[in-house]
This record gives C-alpha cells, structure tokens and sequence, in this order.
C-alpha cells in the first residue's frame, strides 16, 4: 500500500500532463511558461518555507550528501567504461556519461521523497530539501566537467566554465536553500504577508513540477542507439541506486537519511542533461533519449526501490 499511495499519485500526475500536451489542451507556450513558474517561483518558495522554520540535523545532512556524492562518482566512473567499451566517440561519450549518473533532483527526487518518507517521519522534508543544494551542485559540476572534456567545441571551454559559473550562482533552487538557512540560523520569522504567499506557492509546487515534466516528456525512436540509450538509462535508474545500497553501511545514517540519498540516487535523468548537451557540443539526440527512456524505466525500479529500503 505504501508504494501504490507514493508512486501512483506521482506517476498519475506526470501522465495529466502529458495527456494535457497531446491534446492540446494549453497552448506550448502555457507548459513552458508552468517550468519556469516552478523553476523560479514555486519550488524556491517551498525550500525557503521549509528550511526557515525548521530544526535542521547536520550531522544528518552530511552524512547524505556524503552517501549521495559517493554513489554518484562511482556512477560515473561505471559510465566511463562503458563508454569506452562502448567506443562511443566523444560527444556522444560525453552525453552518455553525464545521461548515467545526473538526475532530476528537484523535479522528481524531491517529490518522491516526500510522498514515501513525508508521512512516515516528518523530518524527512527538512532533509531532502537541505539536502537538495549540494544535490544540485556536485550534479552541475560532475556534468560541465564530463561535457567539456567531451566537447566538439574544446575551443569556446573557458567561455563555457565562466557561463556555468554565472549560472550556478544565479541558480534559484541554491539561491533559495541558502536564503532559507540563513533565516534559520538567524532565528529570523518571516512577517506573515511574506509567508503565506510563499507557503501557498510551496504548496502548489509538486502538483505543478509532476504536470510539468510530463509536458515535456518526449518520447521518440530509439533506433539504432539503443544500446546506449538503454545501457545509460539502466545505470542511472537502476545500477546508481543499487551502489548507494552497497555504500549505505559504511555511513551512520537511519532509514530516512539513507533513503534520501537513495531516491535522490534513483530519480531519472534531468531534462537539463539535454539542454546543456546541446549547449556544450555534445550529442543532445541521445541525451534526450537517455531522458525519455530513464523516466519510463523510473516507474518499474522506483517501486522496487521502496519495497526494498523500507
């Protein structure tokens, strides 16, 4: 019952907004003005609310983010391999690599988590969305770094680091974790003219980032790449979760701290590993792909996930 209530409602949603897509029902333009209201306005409002005011464990957020790095470097390093087995050429390497170990933290991890650990320890929000800062940065920087040694464009590298730099600092999901913690170790309350419009915002940004992603899901032809567009989706949604099992016992974490990590291990590949693909001289066909099919397979191994862990 515990993985029928977390993983059906998520999944439901995700389908509304594709449904809503395919039909027309709102113009292209509506989906992609909703990602940017979530990106910029509703999720940065749930963190804010939820870090402020609440009594966060460090010790807990460290050993995470420590679990979390740890399973995603070792990804990583599988990927390389593989892509070198593969002998996939560069750009595709590159898209293959960052396809296998970057996820769709804030989008998916986050709601997962507070569907499935949310009613069972209520200190598990406070957690996952501490926890979702360092998230967001080791996967930007793991990402631009496998990119740029990958690129077809090696000659722009130096105009592309101080792009990412200026991007990461003006990154809302960080922006706001940070201005959340500074309230909260300033015991600062914020007046209540502020407070419920932002609580109102956090409240609707789940429903919204589900709607969201399943807008724009693409799903498309694997063709003659799908091989490694399987090989990347499988590593990221189902062999990176199971090296943070493997890991998991080395770390004085509980339940909650280490099904944080876990989930935020699990969650498919961003939408952004195509975008930045793209950007960066790499293959996006194929990271788009890796993004479609990983989201697909998420469906079938999340489930599993939770039987396992809890």
């Amino acid at each position: 019952m515990l993985i029928t209530n977390s993983i059906v409602p998520i999944f439901l949603l995700i389908a509304l907004g594709k449904v809503l897509q395919k039909m027309n029902a709102f113009p292209d333009a509506f989906f992609k003005g909703l990602n940017k209201l979530v990106f910029w306005c509703a999720l940065p409002a749930l963190l804010i609310i939820s870090i402020s005011t609440a009594e966060i464990d460090f010790r807990a957020i460290a050993g995470i983010t420590l679990l979390f790095t740890a399973g995603t470097l070792v990804s990583l390093g599988i990927a390389w391999l593989a892509a070198k087995r593969l002998k996939l050429d560069g750009p595709s390497a590159g898209s293959f690599i960052q396809g296998s170990f970057r996820g769709n933290g804030a989008f998916v991890g986050l709601p997962v988590i507070l569907y499935t650990l949310g009613t069972i320890d209520p200190n598990a929000e406070v957690l996952s969305t501490v926890v979702l800062a360092p998230v967001v940065l080791v996967f930007n920087i793991l990402s631009v770094s496998v990119l740029l040694h990958h690129s077809r464009h090696k000659s722009s590298t130096g105009q592309s680091i101080a792009t990412f730099v200026k991007q990461l600092i003006k990154n809302p999901l960080i922006m706001a974790c940070a201005l959340g913690l500074v309230l909260n170790r300033l015991n600062m309350e914020l007046p209540l003219f502020l407070s419920r419009p932002l609580d109102a915002l956090g409240k609707a940004a789940l429903p919204l980032i589900l709607i969201s992603i399943g807008s724009s899901l693409g799903f498309v032809r694997l063709k003659g790449a799908a091989s490694p567009t399987l090989i990347a989706s499988l590593l990221k949604v189902a062999v990176t979760p199971a090296i943070g099992f493997l890991l998991a016992p080395l770390l004085p974490l509980d339940t909650t701290g280490r099904m944080i990590a876990i989930f935020y291990l699990a969650c498919p590949t961003a939408g952004m590993s195509y975008v930045m693909a793209e950007v960066m001289g790499n293959d996006a066909p194929l990271a788009g792909r890796i993004v479609a099919l990983s989201t697909l397979l998420s469906a079938i191994t999340l489930p599993i996930i939770i039987a396992i862990g809890l």
